[in-house]
């Protein structure tokens, strides 16, 4: 019988899993399928011969910086990298022109290794050995891409391919390759998977053919002024920065029917927006074949060495000085007050949601429109009137079945755009979970010392003069850095480590230099004239230079034993006095301890 608790790491069995879809819904494949040809080897006219800054170069410095992000944040999905309009080929399909150069399968130190003598690798090298074309078809590269997530044995949640080219129209006067290549493209769309086109360099018009590929010609007008497309680039940071938005993308944690009034409904899904880093928790191996050891629990009856199965198990809550106990489905259904959704409430302003009202992570919720036909239009009404309005809808939360309730307030988000038209804040709400009546806490300062109205003043000024933009994407975890660099040494062979800049650090020499004066000012005002802040005193001054007197011992055979107990001090005196003492009033003391002997004396003096 265990203590009931309400976590989540209970083994609540299978019930618990057909709450929605919650559950693993698979790992995340994606296909890079770049253009290797001629074109993509020119560097821009701007950087004169520069061989590593040829749009094929930056391609592949972004799918090695992807594979190594996956690394340490999502070692389980896979990725593949496909080049097209290549020479030589390599598909199982002999499609000419199109080449593997890496099959799907999770990221690792040879694949590492692999794209970085890649990149390494000079112009004439890469034509030798894989060579340059432009007869490569559009259909065949996709249908390739399409052939590689088919014949993947892992169960995927989520397929996408990122499509590097500068060449805006690769089939011109070949209306039967453009057809091919637009049915293509749709073929992927009702199998799930998703194609993204990362348009180079400075003069690519996505509408010459691309465009065609990413927006259906049966969409509605509003369907398509919805979809806005990036425009080019050749700065190797924005292409970093697109294929990071574009690869990584958010797994749902479920989906929920957002109830507005009865029979008013639409469908949404849930996300992490936040969520803490840890390092990976350490693995046994076998020393002999470095095979990882599994573990196996099995519980045992202490009377007579029973095998307990999960069944044998209760668990119970102590109340009024009794063990009340619940089987596990009881415990499943005490947290069940409501079915699983999402129910509106009402609404209040923006102005309302205090900071300090934060008890969890907040959550994200878009429309999901797979559940609810209709729903985008709805979410969308609903989104336009709160940013409008600027209220936020108070909800009841309950994401899953077998879930404790939760309100929350839906803080409206409204899409933000980059200079090049890439989206930088998707719209949406933003749950962020109130608290209960029970969950406040009354905090009371007593003898608060006031600060002067100059001091204040001067406090102002300071955080005036050193207030800057805050974004936490712009600070790393030093320790999870060193950690992981550290890693990435042992795995790929490497001797040298690049140092780990650590941005937490505060800059001590620009905070003096932008706001020395004024901290000075600062500091004559709230310390004393004697105080140096920079060399504080160790210990407070006391009144008399002189030492105090240090308290004489205490001498155990100049007292009486009735005074040691009076003072507690008994347990000073040694063995032989504490028998004599006790064998006097008749007190028996063969094979006691000290402890005993003690005791014995207290209870004869009555202490």
């Amino acid at each position: 019988m265990t203590e009931l608790e309400y976590d989540a790491d209970d083994n609540l069995g299978e019930e618990d899993e057909e709450g929605g879809s919650w559950m693993f819904g698979g790992r995340a494949a994606s296909v890079f399928l770049i253009d290797a040809s001629k074109s993509m080897f020119d560097p821009p006219s701007n950087s004169g011969d520069d061989d590593d800054d040829t749009p094929f170069k930056k391609a592949m410095r972004c799918v090695h910086t992807t594979l190594m992000r996956k690394i340490v944040t999502s070692d389980q999905d896979l990725m593949s990298v496909v080049l097209f309009n290549t020479r030589e080929m390599k598909n199982s399909t002999d499609f000419a022109n199109v080449y593997i150069l890496q099959d799907l399968e999770r990221p690792g130190a040879e694949k590492v290794l692999q794209l970085e003598q890649l990149l390494q690798m000079p112009s004439n090298d890469f034509d030798r050995k894989y060579g340059h074309s432009v007869g490569a078809n559009i259909h065949d590269a996709l249908r390739v891409c399409q052939g590689i997530f088919t014949k993947s044995t892992t169960k995927l949640s989520g397929q996408n391919i990122l499509l590097f080219t500068n060449c805006d129209d690769p089939h011109p006067g070949d209306n039967q390759k453009q057809r091919q290549a637009r049915q293509k493209a749709g073929d992927l769309r009702e199998a799930g998977i998703v194609l993204e086109i990362i348009h180079m360099g400075e003069h690519f018009d996505v509408k010459k053919f691309y465009k065609d590929l990413i927006i259906r010609e049966d969409e509605d007008e509003d369907s398509q002024e919805g979809i806005i497309l990036a425009n080019p680039t050749n700065r190797i940071e924005e292409l970093m920065d697109r294929v990071r938005r574009i690869e990584h993308k958010q797994r749902t944690l479920g989906r929920a029917i957002f109830t507005l009034a009865p029979g008013v409904e639409m469908s949404v899904s849930i996300y992490t927006g936040v969520r803490k880093t840890y390092k990976p928790s350490k693995v046994k191996l076998w020393k002999v074949t470095n095979e990882e050891v599994r573990y196996m629990k099995k519980e045992y009856l202490e009377d007579n060495g029973e095998l307990l199965l999960p069944s044998d198990f209760v668990k119970y809550q102590e109340y009024g000085g009794k063990k009340i106990k619940f089987t596990l489905d009881e415990v499943r259904n005490l947290s069940s007050v409501y079915p699983p959704g999402i129910e509106l409430i009402g609404f209040k302003p923006l102005s309302f949601i205090k900071p300090y009202f934060h008890v969890k992570p907040a959550n994200f919720v878009y429309v999901d429109e797979k559940m609810i036909d209709g729903s985008k239009k709805m979410f969308a009404a609903l989104l336009e009137r709160c940013l409008h309005r600027k209220v936020a809808p108070i909800v009841r939360f309950i994401p899953r079945k077998n879930t404790s309730v939760s309100w929350a307030a839906l803080i409206p988000q409204a899409e933000e755009l980059d200079g090049s038209n890439c989206q930088v804040v998707p719209p949406g709400f933003i749950a962020c979970h109130l608290p209960f009546a029970d969950d406040f806490r009354n905090i009371e300062m007593e003898n608060m010392t006031r600060a002067t109205p100059d001091q204040v003043d001067a406090a102002k000024a300071v955080i005036q003069k050193l207030h800057f933009t805050y974004n936490p994407e712009g600070f790393d975890n030093p320790s999870l850095q060193t950690h992981w660099r550290n890693i990435e040494a042992l795995a790929l062979n490497r001797s040298e480590l690049e140092p780990v800049s650590d941005h937490t650090v505060p800059p001590n020499d620009r905070i003096l230099k932008k706001a020395g004066k004024l901290l000075d000012e600062l500091r004559d005002l709230v310390y004393p004239p004697s105080y140096d802040p920079a060399n504080p005193p160790k210990k407070r001054p006391t009144a008399s230079s002189t030492p105090a007197p240090k308290k004489p011992k205490i001498d155990p055979k100049s007292m009486s034993v009735e005074d040691l107990a009076k003072e507690g001090k008994v347990d000073k005196l040694n063995m032989d006095q504490l028998k004599s003492w006790l064998q006097e009033r008749g007190v028996r003391v063969t094979g006691k301890k000290k402890a005993q002997l003690v005791q014995d004396v207290m209870d004869e003096l009555g202490a």
